[in-house]
């Protein structure tokens, strides 16, 4: 039977609950087991927060010059105890703000004073828990007895559950592979762990996140909340599903699954909500089963300890307004179920008087359901709007059941929708259905998306935004026109059916002139790659508007397969190759990532030294200092007082017709690749499976370097600019599945 149905004193863990909101240099400290991967995730913080990392056992080590085991076995436990506190109490107080500090506590399983000065700690200073799988720890707590594990495990969790405010789950991390299902190198598996890790001390500490260019979820513009079953996360399902095109992700605990005396509960729900954050960028928010429940406070203090970005619980939670302290920066849906809507004079009277006391009790947003009366029933737009004329927060209002998936696809606010592998029916709509819904009672227009350019004819752009569309039910069109008149672009931009532009070379300069509004990233770079017809109600006026993703594309890979021996510091150096629009973003997105000295190396050396003088005096406008040298042959020897180069952009262009143009068949030469610990090589070029400077590279895989495809950069420019052009968040895994599709044609 499931333990939400005991008897027990609600709130009682509620008492000592920290207010999960802290000063912007509060100290954080990471606790947990030994193996749990807490120096790593310390030193992953400590430089993403730019603040000092400090290790407990390092200091112990220091002062003593044994390490904590040493200690032990040298004088006893006790003697070590009382060590470790002295040690403990003395580091917390130095340092409480503006560092990073892990301890592993050799002595949880007896330090009852140890553990009320963590605990005292996390009131004002975000502790994490650090989890880890059992069978991986259980290779670091020495015991080839597995009872004797599970009683040092048990203790131990109790210990660190009992200190902490926040629980985040360390995945034991599998082979990655990339977009083609290619191996790649090991410690691309830590950057995995990085992303996934500051996203969660983003939430923690309440720094703004949302998907590039896409909608706010909270905003009344169609947005989407996936379904996702606890037990469909438990049957080994496709993680890719999980970023199909929706505004969030809604892990759903149903009654049963909420076993709050379970002790492996914790671990499971830690474990899913690391899953999917590290499959999806969009927010990410926890269902509470509807039933009333008297241990309901408990479990939402369990969830609140995971920092998702939404919990949605019932609004009959007892002490609704206690949670206001306990949920940090996560955000409260108020969820309501009514038995009907019908005129909404039974209803609307109550929700009114919750909506009135919405700060006193702390939500941010309210979801009203009930059963529909009649196939068809919209009643819950009529309650959405009369709602809305008294409240400023999200309003969300739809019918459950077969009868009311119409009023689901016009809801405007967090529509449920189930996962696309998974059959309609009695369950709901997919996210397809829902949108193809809005194209039916013309809600959403059909749009068209042009590649325009010289050599486009080859372009993989309409294939992956195609296939987009079509998952995610939306009416739209990519296609492509070549051309060698630069003035053709004018019958796509003043075309009412075109709702963007996709500008390749080499007309990336020329169409600034065309545009109302650049971003400043373009302006920067003085080239756009997209843009954007935004029209009013009025079809005949247009606003133009100019982005840059193909910056985005490059530094995302760059970060992405840039080993941490080669993180961007000072004095990182980069080389680029070829002069034109794409090497204009591959310099921006160096500099973005650090990145302040380069080398430019080009045909033309001429159009190089353009480029450098270009950036030097845009650097010297933001009163930054920018080292570019321009090498102008292949026998020039690496500048003096640089580094050899851990990053190489080869900004090409790409082969046409199948044959390789002149600039491709350039060489590195052997004196600038020189890199003791290797670096990332991206190639832009993607019309064959290798160009001659991949094919060199290549050979250099066992000294370091990692090569990237112009196909990475393909997609990950391909995933700004689609959200670019509908607003929405890109299916990445439909889009790099073209490109798998292809890779396996061609190879």
């Amino acid at each position: 039977m499931s333990s939400l149905s005991s008897p027990l004193t609600p709130c009682d863990r509620l008492v000592s609950i920290p207010c999960r909101r802290y000063s912007a240099d509060a100290t954080l400290l990471l606790v947990g087991f030994v193996g749990a991967g807490k120096k790593t995730l310390g030193i992953i913080a400590s430089v993403a927060l730019r603040r000092r990392f400090i290790d407990f056992d390092a200091v112990f080590r220091q002062e003593v010059h044994l390490s904590p085991q040493e200690y032990i076995a040298h004088n006893g436990p006790a003697r070590y105890r009382e060590l470790e506190l002295k040690l403990t109490r003395s580091l917390l107080e130095k340092c409480s703000t503006g560092c990073v500090i892990t301890i592993t506590g050799v002595g949880w399983s007896a330090n009852r004073q140890q553990q009320v000065l963590l605990k005292e700690f996390a009131q004002n200073h975000p502790a994490v828990y650090v989890r880890r799988d059992r069978v991986d720890l259980q290779q670091f707590i020495m015991t080839t007895s597995p009872d004797k594990f599970n009683r040092i495990f048990e203790a131990g969790n109790e210990f660190f559950q009992s200190c902490s405010s926040f629980d985040f789950f360390n995945h034991t991390q599998e082979k990655v592979t990339d977009y083609a299902g290619r191996p790649l190198p090991a410690y691309i598996k830590l950057k995995e762990a990085e992303r996934v890790f500051l996203r969660f001390l983003h939430q923690v500490f309440g720094r703004a996140f949302h998907v590039l260019y896409s909608s706010d979820p909270f905003s009344p513009s169609h947005t989407y909340a996936l379904q996702v079953p606890l037990t469909w996360l438990e049957d080994n399902p496709d993680l890719g599903l999980l970023e199909s095109g929706t505004d969030a992700v809604n892990l759903v605990i149903d009654g049963g699954a909420a076993d709050l005396d379970d002790g492996r509960f914790m671990e499971r729900i830690a474990k899913h909500m690391a899953t999917i954050r590290k499959h999806t960028r969009v927010p990410v928010s926890i269902e509470v089963p509807q039933q009333s429940n008297p241990r309901c406070c408990q479990l939402l203090e369990m969830l609140f300890r995971l920092a998702p970005d939404v919990v949605a619980c019932p609004v009959d939670s007892p002490d609704f307004s206690r949670l206001k302290l306990a949920k940090g920066h996560t955000k409260i849906i108020a969820t309501y179920q009514s038995t009907s809507m019908t005129g909404n004079q039974s209803i609307f009277p109550e929700v009114r008087s919750l909506l009135e006391k919405t700060d006193e009790l702390g939500f941010d947003a309210i979801r009203i359901t009930s059963e529909p009366n009649f196939p068809g029933d919209l009643t819950n737009l009529n309650l959405q709007q009369r709602l809305g004329e008294i409240t400023d927060i999200p309003i969300t209002a739809y019918h459950t059941g077969p009868l009311g998936r119409a009023s689901i696809c016009l809801n405007p606010i967090l529509s449920p929708v189930i996962l696309p592998s998974l059959p309609e029916g009695d369950i709901g709509v997919t996210l397809a259905s829902a949108q193809q819904a809005l194209t039916s009672c013309y809600l959403l227009t059909k749009q068209t998306f042009t590649v325009f350019g010289q050599r486009v004819q080859n372009s993989l752009s309409p294939a992956m935004h195609n296939a987009a569309y079509t998952a995610c039910g939306l009416p739209h069109t990519y296609n492509i026109l070549c051309s060698d008149r630069f003035s053709d672009i004018h019958k796509l931009l003043n075309s009412t059916e075109h709702g963007g532009v996709a500008v390749t070379l080499p007309y990336k300069t020329d169409v600034l002139t065309l545009l109302d509004e650049v971003s400043p990233d373009a302006q920067d770079i003085h080239a756009v790659n997209t843009v954007v017809i935004q029209r009013s109600n009025n079809p005949s006026s247009k606003i133009l508007k100019g982005y840059n993703t193909d910056y985005l594309g490059i530094r995302d890979c760059i970060y992405k397969h840039l080993s941490p021996a080669n993180a961007s510091r000072h004095g990182t150096t980069a080389l680029i190759i070829g002069a034109g629009g794409m090497a204009r973003a591959a310099i921006y997105a160096c500099y973005q990532i650090g990145v302040r000295q380069m080398c430019i190396y080009n045909r033309t050396s001429s159009n190089a030294q353009k480029l450098a003088e270009y950036y030097t005096r845009w650097a010297e406008k933001k009163d930054t200092r920018l080292q570019i040298e321009v090498l102008r042959s292949g026998n020039d020897p690496w500048p003096a007082g640089f580094r050899q180069p851990t990053i190489i952009v080869a900004c090409l262009p790409a082969p046409a017709g199948g044959q390789l143009q002149a600039p491709v068949t350039m060489e590195i030469s052997e004196q600038w690749l020189r890199s003791t610990t290797g670096g990332v090589f991206i190639d832009v070029a993607y019309g064959m499976p290798q160009t001659k400077l991949r094919m060199a590279m290549n050979e250099r895989s066992s000294m370091g370097w990692v090569v990237v495809d112009g196909l990475v950069v393909l997609l990950e420019q391909g995933i700004a600019q689609y959200e670019l052009f509908t607003g929405r968040p890109a299916p990445v895994h439909v889009m790099r599945g073209v490109l798998r599709e292809y890779t396996n044609a061609v190879t």
